[in-house]
């Protein structure tokens, strides 16, 4: 009997240990454990005005990043943040905050992101650099939020638009292309006018996501771009709204 006392606590004390390093899952998405600690920054909305995230002190705080040239996933990012603000009710501005950073200063400057927002219908801040020949205040922002970020400017059929935006490969060469590397004579649908603007000559790739930051300015959650889920992104700040 001894023994098996002896063994029962043996296994309680190991299974206690092992109960203690489990890591916490309280929120939807993924948790932030231990909790991130958010730099201030100061930077430049749509409008044009300096910005500073300190003037947020106190909310939950909703953080995305996207480019505005970016076709496919930061236009549903949008959607869905332009979703949750109005789900928010009264909350939103009050309690609960977003902000869109660009990881494309070099394009997006003021003017761009107000006409991105504009064409949106989204009324929560866009983020950019003062000045796009020296990046360093938002390079530290992409720091503090984890955000990988690269350039490229590969273009297999040489048609001075980024494979990233190409949706038309294989361009005979010479030929005039449109915005989306589809040759204006040979790649076009049937009826389809296209007209050729400045070809896009570099893609930019961002692995990052969507941080929800609490009213001590913690980062706590992080959803990933492609696994967004609205209504439990909704539950994961009320949850903070609640501490």
């Amino acid at each position: 009997m001894r023994r098996i006392l002896a063994i029962l606590m043996t296994v309680s004390v190991v299974l206690a240990g092992c109960l203690g390093n489990t890591e916490s899952d309280v929120f939807y998405g993924e948790d932030i454990d231990p909790p991130m600690p958010v730099d201030d920054f100061v930077l430049m909305d749509e409008n044009g005005d300096y910005y500073s995230l300190s003037q947020l002190q106190g909310k939950v705080i909703v953080v995305a990043f996207l480019f505005t040239r970016c076709p496919d996933i930061c236009p549903i990012v949008s959607a869905n943040l332009d979703f949750i603000s109005e789900q928010l009710g009264d909350s939103y501005g009050s309690e609960v905050a977003i902000l869109s950073i660009t990881v494309d200063p070099w394009v997006d400057n003021s003017s761009v992101l107000a006409n991105y927002a504009e064409q949106r219908g989204l009324d929560w801040p866009h983020l950019t650099t003062s000045n796009a020949s020296d990046i360093s205040d938002i390079e530290g922002v992409w720091s503090n939020f984890d955000v990988g970020l690269k350039t490229y400017a590969s273009d297999e059929d040489s048609d001075g638009v980024a494979d990233g935006f190409d949706i038309c490969s294989g361009t005979p060469e010479g030929e005039a292309v449109d915005d989306n590397g589809c040759g204006l004579e040979t790649q076009q649908s049937d009826g389809d006018v296209k007209i050729m603007h400045h070809p896009l000559t570099y893609w930019v790739n961002h692995t990052t996501g969507t941080i929800i930051v609490d009213k001590q300015m913690r980062q706590r959650v992080w959803w990933g771009d492609a696994d967004w889920n609205a209504e439990m992104v909704l539950e994961d700040i009320y949850m903070l709204l609640e501490e």
